[in-house]
Order: C-alpha cells, then sequence, then structure tokens
C-alpha cells in the first residue's frame, strides 16, 4: 500500500506583525495631525497678538491712511482731480458758506470724495432745508440746495430767530428784518408753530393780519392782529379754529369790527366783544 504525500502547509503571513505596522504609521499621523493643529493655533495666535499690538498702537489705522493718500494720489494723478465746485439754488445761502461747509477739497482725489457726508454738512446751515450733493467726472462737485422759506421770528429772552413753518431756525435777526412776519413768544413755540402757522398760510385774510402769536402755558394760541384783537385758539384742533375763523371773516367780516377778542376756545359756541359793548356769544354753527 503505497503512502500518500502531505502537502507542505502554507506559512500565513504574519498578521500580528502587519498589525503592528499599521499601528505605528497611525500614532506618526495622529502625532503630526496634532502637531498641526497645534502649529495652527499658535499661528493665529500670534498673528491675533500682532494685530492687536498695531491696533494699539495706531499703526493699523496710519497703515490705512497712507494706503488711503496713496490711492488718492495715484487718482489724481490719473487725472480725478477736484477742480471745481458749484452750487445751484442758493439765493439767501452764501455761496462761500457752501463752500466752508464742505471743506477744503478742491485739489483732492474724486474718486474718494465722500458725498453723503458733503451733504450732511451742507444741510446743517440754517437757510438750508435738503440738498444734493453729485460728482461730475472728471474734476467737478455740484451741490443743489433747497432753502427755507421764512414764516415768522421766534422771540425768547430779548433775541430774535427767523423761523419757518415747521419752526426750524434759519438765522438771528434783528428787530428791524422780515417786520411783516407774524412774531412769536414763548418757550418752546417753534417747535408747536408748525400746525398753526400751516393753519394760518391757508387763509391769506388772517395771515395778512397777523401781527404774533403767544403760546400760552406751552398749550395753545392766542393770535394778536395788527388791529389789536386777540383771538384765543383752542388746545386742540387748532387748523380748524383756523379756517372756521376765516370762514367767520369771509362771510361776516368779523375781524373789520372794532373787537377786543375772539375766543374760539368752546366747541359750541365762539365769543367775541365788540370794543363799549357787551360780550357775545354765537354758535359756533352759525356759518356752514
Amino acid at each position: 500500500m503505497s503512502k500518500v504525500k502531505k502537502k507542505p502547509a502554507k506559512k500565513t503571513p504574519n498578521r500580528r506583525g502587519k498589525a503592528k505596522e499599521v499601528g505605528f504609521f497611525d500614532r506618526i499621523s495622529a502625532i503630526w495631525t496634532r502637531f498641526s493643529h497645534a502649529l495652527i493655533a499658535s499661528s493665529v495666535l500670534l498673528a491675533l497678538l500682532g494685530i492687536g499690538f498695531l491696533w494699539a498702537g495706531g499703526y493699523v489705522g496710519m497703515m490705512g491712511e497712507q494706503l488711503s493718500r496713496f490711492a488718492g494720489a495715484r487718482a489724481v494723478s490719473a487725472g480725478f482731480e477736484i477742480r471745481r465746485i458749484t452750487a445751484k439754488g442758493a439765493i439767501e445761502t452764501a455761496e462761500q458758506e457752501i463752500l466752508n461747509a464742505v471743506g477744503p477739497v478742491v485739489g483732492s482725489s474724486m474718486l474718494h470724495f465722500d458725498a453723503d457726508r458733503a451733504r450732511a454738512q451742507v444741510e446743517q446751515i440754517g437757510w438750508v432745508r435738503s440738498a444734493a450733493v453729485s460728482k461730475l467726472l472728471p474734476n467737478t462737485i455740484n451741490i443743489s440746495v433747497r432753502e427755507r422759506v421764512p414764516a415768522a421770528v421766534w422771540q425768547l429772552s430779548g433775541a430774535l430767530h427767523l423761523i419757518d413753518e415747521n419752526g426750524a431756525i434759519i438765522r438771528e435777526v434783528n428787530a428791524y428784518e422780515y417786520a411783516d412776519l407774524p412774531l412769536i413768544v414763548g418757550a418752546g413755540a417753534p417747535g408747536a408753530a408748525s400746525e398753526m402757522l400751516q393753519a394760518l398760510k391757508g387763509e391769506p385774510e388772517l395771515w395778512g393780519r397777523a401781527s404774533a402769536l403767544i403760546r400760552v402755558s406751552d398749550r395753545r394760541w392766542n393770535l394778536k392782529t395788527k388791529d389789536g384783537v386777540d383771538v384765543k385758539f383752542p388746545e386742540r384742533g387748532v387748523g380748524e379754529a383756523v379756517r372756521y375763523l376765516g370762514r367767520l371773516q369771509g362771510e361776516l367780516a368779523l375781524l373789520d369790527e372794532p373787537l377786543e377778542y375772539v375766543d374760539l376756545r368752546n366747541p359750541e359756541n365762539f365769543v367775541y366783544r365788540v370794543k363799549g359793548t357787551a360780550e357775545m356769544e354765537k354758535p359756533i354753527g352759525v356759518i356752514q
């Protein structure tokens, strides 16, 4: 009987050794990853510390200013230089006031000119209600202004100020300027005068007779006419009361009478008194 030869057993690879080899490189990779992260973190920290140092020392601002000056100089050399400033719509506003508000910009970079800032500065001028500033390349700045319309003169502590119908102060005036405008008397009166002034302007007959508006207890208005008549207005609905007085004047010529006063504070009746006579009271609805 023949013997069966046994095949030699195949050698299996040492898996344990391979595992050790892979584990070694993994550890090296992990160490490098941690080192890289630490290096990046330290670099960021150093960069932040450097920026903080530069900022605290003012170097960042200085660098920004230098870069801005350099860019401005390049723009000027390229032909974008402010050479002219034009102003439109200015009647009462002096041109020099506008130039002073804009500042010494002639000769500087057209591209770096801040139009919004210039507009805000021009609108600080008393006469200027609104302004528009535009760049006309390559070298002109155009400024258009809309001026305020004088509506009254406000008196406070002996000083006189010209104001518009919204109560905005235009400028200080003397006693002989704008004598045809009504005088407003009382602290805080300009801010509260808007409704009264606009209502009076809507009634030309009353506007032409108005001499002074007196703020009473910071609550309501008295109107003094050029003929010396005192008209007392209510706290609320002053616009409606002014329009009603205009209708009384138009239909009855009430203010042509030698009156001492007219009282419109009662919403149901108005009261008036002719000089030398008794007080008269009539229903508000007498004029339809």
